[in-house]
């Protein structure tokens, strides 16, 4: 390799890691709670399975006078079970590391009449998570 073209392999390298380096841009994150609030077609709902993916959550409680339980699926992804006299409205809090995260998603998996506990038609639900 001849001299001038090891100075420029040394130009780019120099310039690739001064652009590596330095302060983080962007905000730092923010932890904190975001809310899920469930749309419900029923008015005597009584067991939500939702399935919550987009990050990691560090705990979950519920919103109201619910029951809650959880579990990890993974690093990104949680099954959460709430029990209860459930209605529209909030249903649980997620804390998660950064609540300007846009990723994250709950979907509804299964509804149980808390009467009957006959399983409820899921597509007729949403969960929508509000920061």
């Amino acid at each position: 390799m001849t001299v001038r073209a090891r100075v420029f392999v040394a130009g780019v390298i120099l310039v690739a890691g001064a652009a590596c380096g330095g302060e983080p841009t962007g905000n730092p994150p923010t932890p904190g709670d975001l809310t899920v609030v469930l749309s419900s077609p029923g008015s005597s709902d009584g067991a939500v399975l939702l399935l919550v993916t987009g990050g990691p959550v560090e705990s979950v409680s519920p919103a109201g006078s619910y029951q809650v339980a959880s579990a990890a699926v993974g690093t990104s992804t949680r099954r959460v079970v709430v029990t209860g006299d459930i209605g529209a409205g909030d249903l649980i809090k997620l804390r998660v590391p950064d609540v300007n995260s846009t990723s994250y998603l709950v979907q509804v998996e299964q509804v149980a009449d808390r009467n009957s506990f006959a399983l409820l038609d899921a597509t007729a639900y949403t969960a929508t998570v509000r920061r």
